[in-house]
């Protein structure tokens, strides 16, 4: 009986001796380490579970030293085949991302009565890059055909592109996550495809049941049914104070390539409301492209007072954007915004235009070469569109 009890006792304090170690070891790799990531790294580990490949870099998160004999692959493990090695090896799928302006769609048959043609020539007017259009919702089931197989042809020769939305309850997330893949597949012979998806996930307030497990359920999903090629531009309410802390963002961009928060201010500030979505999100390394407010926010809250400059709202909200960092901004939506936010959009178009290609520099010919001929002169004032 001495000698169990001895022998008991030698091993409870072996394994309090292992436990001290192993703590060390965790304080001693966590040294050094800013308080965001270190932040953000303990959430990451409280969100266990499997995470796609993103397109953006992610913070390295801080990794304890553990015993070798726990780290080494048991010898009963096979090695890893060449497929696999390749796979881990092989470089990041290149996927479009939006710049530029653009303008979301949810009612086709009010969009120029549902006339691809008289669609693109507004959105090229406006200085448009991307459109955004509803292909589906929980509640509508798949409404893609009528939009995609008219708009899609008419953005044939353009720089145009189309993104796809869908708005989820997430009651059933994995149909859900189907319902949108199912867009980004759609072709026709010559006709270009759906560029990128943008899942618009609310709270529950909008009847939306977002929490981490339908989450992970609807982004794991939709990532293994998409095409490589295509982001997924994940659209989610802008980080309030009320809501900073309940809605999965952390989990929402495990899985994104960017965030689009919807940063309507309604009786805020336009500015206020931009750049804390903004700098909220931007902390999780992933493009941000705010959508702002084109419609009147008395169409969701009649008690409040109309704003007397909308046009200007929208070019605050423009400059907050770009003086943020953001390429890319949009509006919501075609059907509610107001001559004078279309206005500011068009302007934004300038500010958000892609950089121009540097002049090709041709070789000085070795011989002198004949005089060019002389042409016509531009007249002054004279600029692309005018006369529209």
């Amino acid at each position: 009986m001495p000698l169990r009890d001895a022998a008991a006792r030698f091993a409870r304090e072996l394994s309090i001796a292992s436990a001290a170690v192993l703590l060390l070891g965790l304080g001693a790799a966590g040294q050094g380490a800013s308080p965001e990531l270190k932040r953000v790294t303990t959430t990451l580990a409280a969100d266990a579970g499997p995470a796609p490949h993103a397109v953006a870099p992610q913070p390295a998160p801080v990794r304890a030293r553990v015993p070798v004999a726990v780290a080494r692959r048991p010898k009963s493990a096979p090695a890893p085949g060449k497929a696999a090695v390749a796979a881990e090896s092989a470089p990041p799928v290149a996927r479009w991302l939006p710049t530029g302006t653009g303008m979301w769609i949810h009612d086709w048959s009010r969009t120029e009565g549902g006339h691809a043609p008289q669609v693109v020539a507004r959105a090229q007017a406006a200085g448009l890059t991307h459109l955004f259009v509803q292909t589906g919702s929980s509640k509508k089931g798949w409404i893609g055909q009528p939009v995609l197989s008219q708009l899609l042809p008419a953005t044939a020769g353009t720089d145009l592109r189309v993104v796809a939305w869908d708005f989820p309850k997430l009651v059933d997330p994995e149909d859900d996550a189907r319902r949108l893949a199912k867009a980004a597949w759609w072709r026709r012979p010559g006709v270009p495809m759906v560029a990128a998806v943008a899942p618009d996930i609310e709270t529950l307030a909008e009847g939306t049941h977002a929490s981490r497990d339908s989450i992970n359920r609807y982004y794991r999903t939709l990532r293994q049914a998409l095409p490589a090629r295509v982001a997924i531009l994940s659209t989610v309410p802008w980080p309030s104070e009320k809501r900073i802390n309940r809605y999965p963002y952390t989990r929402t961009a495990r899985y994104a390539d960017a965030f689009i928060p919807m940063a309507y201010w309604y009786n805020r500030s336009p500015s206020v409301v931009t750049a804390t979505s903004m700098a909220v999100l931007r902390q999780f390394g992933k493009p941000v492209f705010p959508v702002g407010q084109g419609y009147d926010g008395r169409l969701d809250a009649p008690y409040l007072a109309p704003d007397p400059a909308p046009g200007r709202s929208v070019d605050a909200f423009v400059r907050t954007a770009r003086a943020s960092g953001a390429s890319s901004i949009s509006l919501w939506s075609w059907q509610t915004t107001g001559a004078q936010q279309w206005s500011a959009l068009h302007r934004a178009s300038a500010t958000y235009a892609p950089p121009a290609p540097a002049p090709v520099v041709q070789p000085t010919p070795a011989t002198p070469s004949s005089p060019a001929p002389k042409t016509k002169a531009s007249k002054p004032g004279w600029h692309p569109g005018k006369g529209r």
